[in-house]
């Protein structure tokens, strides 16, 4: 398996196993090979929309106090290597093939099937191990309790950024009962960072850190953020007190994700980690990206990329595109997985647009666009089906004036095929 693209051909094949929720397949993988997610500083991270983000700011703030930082995220939008990284570097085309032909004999003596999060999970912690960055902050693929990530049994830090219906089949249909499966990743005595926001569910979550003698912080009871008419920010928390803060990041959610990474580097502080040089604060706050999210690519028309994938996260987009869309026509691109709400979000976003491509990105788990498109229609009359994502751009150039804006949403992945085909850069 000394080839990279036979490598890559091998993972994406583990990929049609699909979902399988559980512990068994990489509590083994990574038994048999010395347990290196025991060797690692975690913060470990879920929530149903935001982790990517606040990631991102906690990366940039650990950066920014002069630490190595090591970060397993997931979906990639361009290429494999995007899931593992340390500092500004990805993980290499030759490490991901050394560490694949090391796994493979693992994966396939157990009997069970070994999905490709299971695989590239353990792949993840055994690169971090060996490289010894000085804190893994690692992200939940689904859920919590039965995500593979969730093999990491003492954290230093949990974080659940927030709680929203999504993955019904698979975390339960109401916010209790998904709460409950991201709650999975709390662990005695570990401290937990959210900004969860809904009564029961912040108590829900409180009762379970006091069960687990451990604290919980909470964003608007613990900490806060205090907006400013001119799109600053300040944040009180427990150490520190800022004002006049900036990011570059669109949208007024992300000022809440930048408070979260700036009360978990409080805790880490307070840990001895580091020294707190608040000083560096506001440069690395401002510094940091996150790429598909609420991002401009393009001019005359405008175009815009957002990953907004369910209807929390088209809850915090629906005002900054109506923002975005005022005073001029706006076409709305959207590819949405068939296991969202998906009536949910086309009667939230739809009714803004002057004109819908609906599209699809080629996994299987993409609702169709004929689909999709049956569910636009109720909310716009100017409604058109297209195979890919390269076809609804190259449309919607055509139709578009210099003044419009073209606005593509509703799945990270189609977000990643759009990259690939504007040839667009990802910033880590």
């Amino acid at each position: 398996m000394d080839d990279f693209n036979k490598t890559l051909e091998y993972l994406y094949g583990l990929e049609h196993f699909g979902i399988s929720l559980g512990l068994e397949n990489i509590t083994e993988l990574c038994q048999a090979c010395g347990n290196p997610q025991d060797e690692l500083r975690v913060v470990h991270v879920a929530g149903s929309n935001g982790k990517g983000s606040t990631i991102a700011f906690l990366k940039g703030l650990l950066r920014g106090q002069g630490l190595s930082v090591g970060v397993y995220s997931s979906p990639h939008l361009r290429h494999f290597s995007e899931r593992i990284v340390i500092d500004d570097t990805p993980i290499t085309e030759a490490e991901i093939v050394e560490l694949t032909r090391e796994l493979a004999p693992i994966e396939k003596s157990i009997d069970r099937i070994v999905t490709f999060f299971d695989f590239t999970t353990c792949m993840a912690l055994l690169h971090f191990a060996r490289k010894k960055p000085d804190i893994v902050l690692l992200e939940t693929g689904l859920g919590g309790r039965l995500d593979a990530t969730n093999v990491v049994a003492r954290p230093l830090l949990t974080m659940i950024t927030n709680i929203a219906l999504e993955h019904e089949e698979y975390l339960g249909s109401t916010l209790l009962e998904v709460a409950a499966e991201k709650a999975g990743i709390l662990k005695a005595g570990v401290p937990l960072i959210s900004g969860v926001w809904q009564k029961k569910v912040r108590d829900f979550l409180a009762d379970r850190q006091r069960e687990l003698a451990a604290a919980a912080d909470f964003l608007g009871r613990d900490f806060r953020i205090r907006r400013a008419a001119d799109g600053s920010f300040s944040y009180y928390g427990n150490e520190l007190d800022l004002s006049g803060l900036r990011i570059s990041m669109s949208g007024r959610h992300q000022q809440e994700n930048a408070a979260l990474a700036l009360r978990a580097l409080e805790y880490l502080a307070l840990e001895g980690l580091f020294e707190l040089d608040s000083a560096s604060l506001p440069e690395s706050l401002f510094k940091v990206t996150w790429p598909g999210r609420l991002q401009q690519v393009a001019e005359k028309p405008d175009i815009y990329l957002d990953g907004a994938h369910n209807p929390h996260g088209i809850r915090a987009l629906e005002p900054e595109l109506k923002k975005l869309a005022e005073g001029r026509r706006l076409i709305l691109i959207l590819g949405v997985m068939k296991d969202k709400r998906i009536k949910e979000m086309t009667a939230r976003l739809v009714p803004l647009a002057d004109e819908v491509i609906v599209t699809r990105a080629p996994l299987d788990r993409a609702c169709t666009p004929e689909t999709l498109a049956e569910q636009a229609a109720e909310y716009c009359p100017r409604v058109t089906v297209t195979s890919s994502v390269a076809e609804s751009l190259e449309l919607a150039r055509q139709r578009a004036a210099p003044d419009d804006l073209i606005f593509l949403t509703g799945s990270l992945y189609c977000v990643g095929e759009a990259f690939n085909v504007l040839d667009l850069p990802v910033h880590q």
